[in-house]
């Protein structure tokens, strides 16, 4: 039987989202009677309390640096990136299927580990890496020549697994298989919301802040309280009025549950210059606890993919991407 090795940046006790949606991909494979290991390293980007799940988890030795600078995170990146070469070159064998997410983006040369080997290779795209540095002002001819040779890595694998249809890459190993909520949530009749707006988990560089100021003013103007329970550096852009709003991120998957009962209103943010980088994973817990998903800055593709979300029965995606992993696996 081929052994499964899904790598990401962290494992547990991480808590993520991609960490948590390969967590829960390596355990559902696991009870399918697949051989999986979910191989990570040992820093920790999101603190969680959840139990260590029941599957073969492989952290790997490597140092967590602060990410308040561009260098510590391309520190980390590279040292991450070493680590898992050495994981690969040594535990995936012939008949193998390895399993990369984008994180981190260097993630995407580890199949040169083991490209004489005869090891299947898929590469999990949550964000789409030439439209992720739009917003570091990269000049256009260079940005021009990522993107070609970006598109031309990822064409060297045998699956290309995209979360949303906006992500950019349309080649033709690439599929769609979208997310799933990442917590055990569902519509609870007995809980009354408040008249409040929350947006959860990360607030980055290229996320459109000021469509999502403008929506939190509106709101305020409804009478609505705005709630920040988030990190990341798009808070340093928040306008004062809006400062006091800011509540750190959740420690516990019990007190994110509460709070998105509690809030009327769920807030997403589109991304800056782009429809093609990302697309928020928050949406599927939002969506599963019933509450009302408000999305700013959303344009395009990202508007399109919104549409076709929100009329989706995410309750069987996770048995499609794995499923799918599963096939790839046994061809």
């Amino acid at each position: 039987m081929p052994k499964i090795h899904i790598i990401n940046q962290y494992v547990w006790p991480d808590g993520s989202p991609i960490c948590i949606i390969c967590e829960q991909l390596t355990e559902y494979l696991t009870n399918q009677g697949e051989s999986v290991a979910m191989v990570g390293g040992g820093g920790e980007y999101r603190p969680s309390a959840r139990p260590k799940p029941n599957i073969e988890l492989v952290s790997l030795e490597t140092k967590a640096y602060p990410r308040d600078t561009y260098l510590q995170i391309l520190t980390e990146y590279f040292i991450v990136f070493k680590m898992f070469w050495k994981y690969v070159r040594r535990s995936v064998k012939e008949g193998d299927v390895l399993v990369i997410t984008n994180s981190p983006f260097l993630n995407i040369f580890l199949r040169y580990a083991v490209f004489k080997r005869g090891v299947k290779s898929i590469f999990i795209m949550f964000d789409y890496f030439p439209a992720s540095i739009i917003s570091l002002k990269v000049p256009h001819i260079a940005h021009k020549i990522i993107k070609w040779w970006w598109d031309r890595e990822l064409n060297k694998f045998d699956n290309v697994i995209k979360v949303s249809s906006n992500v950019g890459y349309e080649g033709p190993n690439a599929v769609i298989k979208r997310l799933w909520p990442m917590i055990d949530i569902k519509p609870n009749p007995d809980v009354a919301p408040k008249k409040m707006a929350l947006y959860t988990g990360n607030l980055g560089i290229t996320h459109d802040v000021e469509a999502l100021v403008k929506e939190c003013y509106i709101l305020q103007e409804k009478g609505y309280e705005v709630n920040f329970y988030a990190d990341g550096p798009g808070l340093e852009k928040l306008p004062a009025q809006l400062k006091p709003s800011v509540k750190g991120v959740f420690k516990d998957t019990p007190s994110l549950i509460k709070a998105l009962y509690e809030h009327e209103i769920h807030l997403i943010t589109g991304t800056i210059g782009t429809d093609e980088s990302s697309f928020p994973s928050k949406i599927w817990n939002s969506l599963a606890s019933g509450r009302k998903v408000v999305a700013c800055g959303f344009t395009g593709k990202m508007k399109l993919e919104l549409d076709f979300i929100l009329a989706s029965n995410y309750t069987a995606h996770l048995t499609e991407m794995a499923s799918f992993i599963k096939e790839q696996a046994h061809k």
